[in-house]
């Protein structure tokens, strides 16, 4: 019989309560350490249902260690659970299979009632984490640093829930990295409107030659554009495109700006798809008003050029945010944006040490 569905976050809460603290409590009264449930992974996003538990799903956690204790009990620690953790935890085993090569490394739960656990317990020092899942060996870093790194993996950082904090070093790190410092802040406002602005006229301009299937191709890339700058003006990180939408849907914003773009995808005429794209440009921009970044910008629907189309002067909004970066950002040749703003593969996206080959676009 399949145990009751429960949160991903919970059963952590359950595995750490019942099982990992009073072990530790026991056998180590001692040891200052932190536990969270961060890391890849839907149930770190809160977005895990029944069909999340078929793989890489179950209890699981981190413990983060102090220097010193992680050089010293790292191993130690890992050998006793596996001999002391209990074998399920509400209905579900605590013993994981070893990683399948042929699925991606996927590790699924398997009953078992002798023997060693083979537990999802990672232990790791704050140093070891970052320079794991960032790439990084110190949170000191500049402009172009938090640049490459990708955004999905700072999402996970400062997602999840810290179950226990004696340590605290984990609380710190989430507080450091909860959003980019304003200056990479503005530099990424700037770069999605940018986007924006080198596509804006090339709706009206594929449909009446005959290529509706452009037109709607570009307007699907300019609504995915004022999504990704949606989250960037709400100083929340973007996901990868499995939650794209889904995490859009959370914001503020979205309640009046959902309906819109719904309504451009389900366009047949090219004219209504640019007057939609033109309503939701101005609804962002109502919205960058009320952050009071700069002095308030008033725009209209315009001509572009002499053509019979509909655009906003976006290159308005691109020059007085420029007025707000400073070096080093201000020097990049093109507003990029940081990895995730100009580069799609997953691949790249969830690799933080390839990503941070991206690091040459900016000199």
């Amino acid at each position: 019989m399949e145990p009751l569905f429960i949160p991903g976050l919970k059963l952590g809460q359950f595995f750490f309560e019942e099982a990992i603290k009073p072990i530790l409590e026991e056998n180590y009264p001692t040891l200052r350490y932190d536990a969270a449930l961060i890391g890849p992974g839907s149930e770190v996003l809160g977005f895990d249902d029944q069909i999340s538990s078929d793989h890489h799903w179950g209890p699981r956690l981190q413990l983060f260690l102090s220097k010193k204790d992680y050089s010293h009990l790292k191993d130690e620690i890992d050998s006793f659970l596996r001999k002391n953790l209990p074998y399920n935890i509400r209905g579900y085993s605590t013993h994981w299979s070893e990683p399948d090569p042929n699925d991606s490394g996927s590790q699924f739960l398997e009953p078992k009632s002798t023997g060693l656990v083979n537990h999802r317990v990672e232990i790791y020092s704050i140093s070891s984490y970052l320079k794991k899942v960032l790439n990084i060996e110190t949170t000191a870093l500049t402009g172009i640093d938090w640049l490459v790194l990708p955004e999905q993996r700072l999402l996970e950082l400062t997602s999840g829930r810290v179950y226990h904090s004696t340590l605290g070093e984990i609380l710190r790190v989430r507080k450091h990295f909860a959003y980019y410092p304003e200056n990479v802040w503005y530099y990424k406002i700037v770069s999605e409107w940018d986007h924006i602005a080198e596509e804006i006229a090339f709706v009206g301009r594929s449909a009446p030659r005959g290529d509706d299937l452009g037109s709607r191709l570009v307007a699907a890339r300019l609504v995915k554009y004022i999504i990704r700058l949606a989250f960037i003006l709400s100083r929340t990180y973007v996901p990868y495109s499995k939650w794209f939408a889904y995490s859009f849907s959370s914001l503020s914003i979205a309640s009046n700006l959902q309906p819109v773009l719904l309504e451009i995808l389900n366009q047949n005429s090219w004219r209504k798809r640019e007057k939609l794209l033109t309503k939701a440009y101005l609804i962002l921009l109502d919205y960058q008003n009320s952050l009071h970044i700069t002095p308030k910008i008033d725009l209209q629907p315009t001509k572009y050029h002499t053509r019979d189309q509909i655009v906003i002067d976006v290159h308005k909004i691109i020059l007085e945010l420029k007025k707000l970066i400073k070096s080093p950002l201000d020097d990049i040749k093109y507003h990029l944006g940081s990895v995730d703003q100009f580069i799609v593969d997953t691949h790249i996206l969830t690799d933080a040490q390839y990503a941070e080959n991206a690091r040459n676009f900016y000199y």
